[in-house]
């Protein structure tokens, strides 16, 4: 496995905001378009608004705790490579290896 973590995060991270950005516009024409008072359209678009917000704020601490993780995992092979290639390079029975 060759592939960069960070390579799949920075595709996936467009695309989810392109879903929620898309969600978004077309639940708010959807209530726009439909008939209905102001006061149950104004009541019906905050009642949206609240819900997308929460939506987002757990969208976005997933992205974060994601974020972290790869974080780890990227520093720990990175260590896990410079070990490897500190002891590839102590000498071996008296022998340098170049």
């Amino acid at each position: 496995m060759n592939e960069n973590p960070q390579s799949s995060a920075s595709r996936i991270a467009p695309l989810a905001i392109g879903i929620v950005l898309g969600a978004v516009l077309g639940a708010g024409v959807a209530l726009l378009l439909a008939p209905a008072t102001g006061e149950e359209t104004r009541r019906r678009v905050a009642d949206a608004g609240r819900r997308w917000r929460g939506a987002a704020r757990r969208h976005v601490d997933r992205a974060l705790e994601t974020a972290a993780d790869l974080q780890q995992t990227a520093s720990s092979a990175l260590k896990s490579g410079r070990e490897a290639s500190e002891e590839e390079s102590k000498p071996k029975n008296g022998l340098r290896v170049d």
